[in-house]
């Protein structure tokens, strides 16, 4: 921070990129308090804001799809696919509980959050704190909605968090799965008092893609997120294929000397998502998928990097902004063509290291 050619802007909010002619010159933004600013580049723009608040910067700049701009009278800069490819992970939960959880080495819920946790954490680096909450991780290939054991490129990975995820006084990750209100209860708050292990699969190449377009013309509105999750046909396969592995799983002798259960497997038949519905079939596991879907909040591929000339670009290899545009980079997920095979912090943190290497080259 005390370096001299490097100055930080606290509680500002970027409200349009300055371009003359299709160069970039700079940046406007708004500090708190209301005062507008502008700061001025010598050399280049760098856009480094994520999947979904670069190309909301972008198309308030005059930089995507035509029609888009047009929608919103903003002047057209640059017609590039900007805010398509969207993609994140999308992941179906499920909850495995344990007759015997003592014997299983699950986290006990009464240490977790609590002031001596913190405080065993924070003097002594031990406790429940100092292990990461997913304990197990599997990766799957899926071939003809089966999933397989391969040495190829995983489609599906499967996660285990040592407790179970809770609705006690809104959970948010499970407010956010926007369930239905005695879905919520059934499956979350009533077994909120067990030890159990929250699964969930993950679907890491989505084949379906979405977008991020404007709301309006104002950059202090949120941007539409479509994330499109498990759209096509494939793509609900593959998260089929991830329950029926965890249905395996569970019922792996291993597992079933500790009274491995799924929650459906103690419910009366009314408690069900879809009571009328065989819990063995796979039309109960589409009940499942559209009940239990969420996100892994991986956001990528809305400003798609691909080989000059590709219409479906938004950034070159080396990150620049195509369509004519001169002095513009983009440096973060949002420049992926398709998504990892796994998490996303290390790939973000590459691109980064990456991405300033190549503008050193560029003025060396």
């Amino acid at each position: 921070m005390s370096r001299s050619n490097l100055h930080v802007i606290t509680n500002a909010h970027v409200t349009k990129i300055i371009f003359e002619g299709k160069r970039a010159t700079g940046v406007k933004f708004v500090k708190e308090g209301g005062n507008s600013y502008q700061v001025l580049a010598t050399k280049e723009v760098i856009v480094s804001a994520g999947a979904i608040n670069s190309p909301h910067l972008l198309l308030l700049s005059g930089v995507g799809p035509k029609a888009e701009l047009k929608k919103h009278n903003i002047p057209l800069i640059a017609d590039l696919p900007v805010g398509l490819n969207f993609q994140d992970h999308a992941t179906v939960f499920n909850q495995l509980f344990f007759d015997k959880p003592n014997e299983v080495g699950l986290f006990d819920k009464s240490e977790f959050p609590t002031f001596s946790s913190k405080v065993n954490f924070t003097l002594c680096g031990k406790g429940v704190l100092s292990a990461d909450p997913i304990q197990m991780m599997s990766f799957l290939d899926v071939k003809n909605g089966n999933y397989v054991m391969n040495d190829q490129m995983p489609k599906v990975q499967l996660s285990a968090l040592g407790l179970i995820l809770s609705s006690h006084k809104g959970d948010r990750y499970v407010s956010s799965l926007n369930l239905q209100p005695d879905v919520e209860h059934n499956y979350y708050f009533s077994n909120s008092h067990r030890a159990g292990s929250t699964l969930s699969a993950t679907i890491l190449h989505p084949e379906g893609t979405g977008s991020i377009t404007l709301a309006s013309s104002d950059p202090f509105d949120r941007p539409i997120i479509d994330p499109k999750l498990l759209s096509t046909p494939k793509d609900r396969e593959s998260a089929k294929a991830g329950l029926r592995y965890m249905r395996d799983l569970a019922n792996t002798q291993v597992l079933k000397q500790y009274g491995a259960y799924f929650v459906d497997e103690r419910h009366s038949t009314r408690e069900r998502i879809s009571p009328d519905v065989d819990p063995t079939s796979d039309e109960y596991l589409d009940e499942m998928i559209n009940n239990f879907t969420g996100v892994l909040y991986h956001p990528a591929g809305s400003c798609k990097m691909g080989a000059l000339g590709d219409t479906t670009a938004v950034v070159d290899p080396q990150l620049r902004v195509q369509g004519g545009i001169q002095g513009l980079r983009v440096v973060d997920n949002s420049i992926m063509p398709h998504l990892t095979s796994g998490n996303t912090n290390a790939p973000a943190i590459m691109i980064g290291e990456k991405g300033s290497h190549m503008i050193i080259q560029a003025y060396t």
